[in-house]
């Protein structure tokens, strides 16, 4: 993947995955928890999502802030989304290989504002560059995967294909949480791993190598997501990548949930095609 483009690489990782922590004993009991202003913890996934998800789907809105170690670059990021279906708006300012980026994804269309570097990819060299609806960037980057920015998409992940391995109660920045240890089953999940720069026909390849990714959620009093994590590394050994490139981990911070987010479409005189590479 070229060094410039890695924003663009990265973001279909970002909108398709999703969390860190220590190994702790396992938790309190419900009644403990309860006493310590922590919700109940939950032994089953199924349970876990069908508790989470409801929350986030009364929410629809959160402010949130990404950590991103792929392949020895550091990409961070923060922005604001409102998650719900086919109206899913997102707002996101992200930092990789030393640039400054931004994104929209509004009325169904990608947005990108380049740095001063990148904007010979756009006619006119206007700051904001929109995603050719037809392109296989649009497919990596379009609705489905802006739409997996929504954490309850992430837990629908963990629905289909996790295990809860350990839990506890504790406090995330000052504040009680649940604490949960998942083990994803790739295989099982493979189908959400598409737009990692990796084809299909690669993950058929190592889906049977990969074996479990270890995940970490963090759940508020209120079951909605605080803090998410995966740890992907195993698919880029399986994929054969040099030991310099098989890290790939993520961390995201859910904050003021249900706060109203305004995404707006750049103007039009800013905004030209973007001229993706081959």
């Amino acid at each position: 993947m070229k060094r410039p483009m890695l924003a663009v690489g990265a973001l279909a990782l970002v909108l398709t995955l999703a969390g860190c922590g220590q190994r702790p004993v396992t938790g309190t009991a419900n009644g403990d928890a309860a006493a310590a202003g922590n919700s109940p913890l939950f032994s089953n996934a199924q349970e876990l999502v069908r508790a989470a998800t409801s929350q986030t789907e009364k929410a629809k809105s959160a402010k949130f802030s990404m950590d991103m170690d792929v392949a020895g670059q550091t990409m961070t990021a923060e922005g604001a989304g409102t998650f719900d279906g086919d109206n899913t708006t997102m707002q996101m300012s992200m930092t990789v290989g030393g640039m400054d980026q931004e994104l929209r994804y509004v009325g169904n269309t990608l947005y990108i504002r380049l740095p001063e570097q990148l904007r010979a990819r756009v006619p006119g060299g206007k700051p904001w560059g929109k995603v050719p609806a037809d392109s296989d960037t649009a497919k990596a980057l379009g609705a489905a995967q802006a739409q997996q920015n929504d954490p309850s998409k992430t837990l629908q992940q963990i629905q289909e294909a996790g295990t809860i391995t350990r839990s506890e109660q504790t406090t995330l920045d000052g504040k009680p949480v649940t604490h949960y240890w998942i083990d994803i089953d790739f295989a099982k999940a493979m189908d959400r791993y598409r737009g990692t720069q990796m084809p299909l026909e690669q993950l058929e390849q190592i889906k049977d190598k990969v074996g479990k990714l270890p995940a970490e959620l963090w759940l508020d009093r209120d079951q909605l997501p605080v803090q998410v994590f995966q740890d992907m590394s195993p698919m880029m050994v399986a994929a054969g990548a040099p030991a310099s490139a098989q890290t790939l981990k993520m961390t995201m911070k859910y904050s003021d949930w249900g706060t109203p987010v305004d995404v707006q479409t750049p103007p039009a005189d800013e905004v030209g095609e973007l001229q993706l590479p081959n």
